[in-house]
């Protein structure tokens, strides 16, 4: 008897603890929302690296920002992304994700950093925005993962949008038509 008691107060833990996850990555050090990635190019050296990581950040983000490649082999943008989700299954709230973008690379390897998550605004070339914990954190729990797919399904195309740029040369922004 005190057996069930254990693994049915296990299955339940677990239960809940799966019913609770997010899908937005957490940096374990720091606690931010970060997605990060080493991928290998062979044949392909730092500088063509930089300059196909800079050809692929004017064709899939076409909103005007600046970007800044530096001596080191890295490139920074910001970038811009819209999207709308359901709160409470009746009301659809626009909103703009806000993050920075680094590409840094060595010869047959680049590494991609998409951080500093915001949910805002852009008003005269300044951000105006808040991070985006502190603004998933003010909804309740059961709401909280309709912010995070629309904005996981995002930065999980852009880096495989990027990853095969990267490879192939070729562009492809997947839309989604729903």
């Amino acid at each position: 008897m005190e057996l069930k008691k254990i693994i049915l107060s296990s299955i339940l833990f677990l239960f809940f603890y799966i019913s609770h996850a997010q899908l937005i990555m957490i940096d374990s050090e720091t606690g931010e929302y970060k997605y990060e990635e080493v991928i290998k190019v062979e044949g392909a050296t730092k500088q063509q690296l930089i300059e196909r990581a800079e050809d692929w950040t004017n064709l899939y983000y076409k909103e005007e920002s600046r970007i800044t490649v530096d001596t080191t082999n890295s490139l920074k943008k910001l970038g811009l992304h819209n999207f709308s989700w359901k709160f409470m299954d009746t009301k659809n709230i626009s909103l703009k994700l806000i993050y920075d973008i680094e590409i840094k690379t060595k010869d047959n390897r680049y590494k991609y950093i998409f951080s500093n998550l915001r949910i805002g605004r852009i008003v005269l070339n300044e951000v105006d925005a808040v991070e985006l914990k502190n603004y998933i954190d003010r909804f309740p729990t059961k709401y909280q993962i309709n912010i995070e797919e629309p904005i996981d399904t995002e930065l999980t195309k852009a880096a495989l949008s990027l990853e095969n740029y990267m490879k192939t040369q070729q562009f492809e922004k997947v839309d989604d038509d729903w």
